[in-house]
């Protein structure tokens, strides 16, 4: 509590009829924080406090919706729950510029057979292109891309093979990872998340 919230987040938990979760969905907007800022520039050292979550409220459909500020910057974030997660997306959008987008989401359980399966690192092989393996450490994150692909191929009406996610370095860091259809750079914006053997993903596309 002392260390990643502020003393108007932590006004906010201790009020909560639900303290655990409320804790837990202000901890995920943070990290959804984060990961936008580390992609409209270079990524900041993580500093929980600087990252202010705020305008935290439930909306009709059992989810929440807050605000994220980090300095200038300010993030509509939406945070959805089950018993089992918490899973939060943001977008580095004014409000009033969301309906112009369609925002995917995903969330899945690894199966007991998946970690048999996906074990062996000649399926990765079989799987990824070369450049995509060089960001692929275990099997958490291999599969997070393979079920983002899989939805982003639906989504498309075209063969999982044609997309890439690839994550670079730049001077010796990893950059948020970035989609290729056909080799080529896309209009679609993607975020991957894991946690035990829970993963989760979100990507954007315009509407057409």
């Amino acid at each position: 509590m002392q260390r990643v919230f502020s003393a108007e987040e932590k006004s906010t938990i201790v009020q909560s009829n639900h303290p655990d979760l409320t804790l837990w969905m202000l901890w995920a907007a943070k990290e959804t924080a984060f990961k936008l800022v580390s992609k409209i520039s270079s990524p900041p050292v993580f500093s929980h406090k600087k990252f202010q979550i705020c305008a935290l409220q439930p909306t009709a459909d059992s989810s929440f919706e807050a605000t994220a500020v980090y300095q200038e910057h300010s993030f509509p974030i939406v945070i959805t729950f089950t018993s089992n997660y918490i899973h939060a997306v943001g977008g580095n959008l004014a409000t009033d510029q969301w309906p112009h987008f369609l925002l995917h989401t995903g969330v899945h359980n690894i199966a007991k057979s998946e970690y048999e399966i996906w074990g062996a690192r000649a399926v990765w092989q079989e799987t990824f292109t070369p450049e995509e393996l060089e960001s692929i450490h275990h099997l958490e994150s291999a599969l997070v891309r393979f079920y983002c692909k899989k939805s982003i191929a639906e989504t498309l009406k075209i063969g999982a093979s044609n997309l890439q996610i690839i994550r670079p370095a730049k001077e010796q860091l990893p950059q948020p990872p970035f989609v290729l259809c056909n080799n080529k750079p896309c209009e679609i914006d993607l975020s991957l998340s894991h946690h035990g053997s829970w993963l989760g993903w979100c990507f954007s596309s315009i509407k057409r």
